[in-house]
């Protein structure tokens, strides 16, 4: 377990001006709209839940970390396996973390916040909140957890020509796949099942093949790393 704690701290001196950063653009944000509001009417504005804006240091910890975090522990005499083992760990910690506040941040908004403002919150618009707190818990940690992976394995694939390509074949996917209307089924398909699923079981275990496959295929690049 010592190892694992290693791994957290230290990726946390590394990424705190970037958590901060988030915390302090978020408060920011809300009291520029509450200035506003002293002299506009903006009782019928909707905003994003600040819950959600959390997910913020998860994409950056897919970006960052697979930059700096592993030339910094390669360095200092780590495997490829130790790092990459570390840094799903700490990908699964922060996730969990995030997941769990943004459930109790939307119970906090159901019952409160929202008699004196009006927020749109991405558990509600998926969903996830039909399987309750403990279930909207398990889907989010799943999806954040599937969407590091790949960016992860993005960023990782960076410095290899199979990166390069998957980079483009993502970027081209959705819109020539909702372009094309033989496609555009199959797309929606793929999101309905992934986002809108009804299902906890089908939408969680979609969700984390898709993550394994994300992890496996990062695996790949990083064990072929040599900066």
């Amino acid at each position: 377990m010592g190892a694992w704690a290693v791994h957290l701290k230290a990726t946390y001196l590394q990424m705190r001006l970037y958590i901060w950063g988030v915390i302090v653009l978020i408060l920011l944000g809300r009291l520029a709209e509450f200035i506003v509001s002293l002299f506009i009417d903006s009782s019928q504005s909707t905003i994003l839940s600040d819950g959600n804006m959390l997910i913020l240091i998860l994409l950056l910890f897919a970006i960052v970390l697979p930059i700096g975090y592993y030339k910094r522990i390669v360095h200092l005499g780590a495997s490829r396996e130790q790092y990459y083992k570390g840094l799903q760990f700490v990908f699964a910690v922060w996730a969990a973390a995030i997941a769990l506040f943004n459930s109790l941040w939307f119970v906090l908004e159901v019952n409160v916040i929202r008699n004196y403002t009006n927020t749109v919150d991405l558990i509600e618009a998926f969903r996830w909140d039909n399987f309750g707190l403990a279930g909207s818990f398990l889907y989010q940690t799943a999806f954040y957890l599937m969407a590091m992976a790949l960016l992860s394995m993005l960023i990782s694939g960076s410095y290899h020509p199979v990166g390069w390509l998957l980079w483009a074949l993502l970027i081209a996917a959705i819109p020539i796949g909702t372009a094309i209307p033989s496609l555009r089924v199959h797309v929606v398909f793929f999101f309905k099942a992934l986002l809108f699923n009804d299902s906890l079981l089908a939408g969680v275990g979609f969700t984390l093949m898709l993550y394994f496959v994300f992890v496996a295929g990062g695996w790949l690049f990083t064990r072929g790393r040599t900066h």
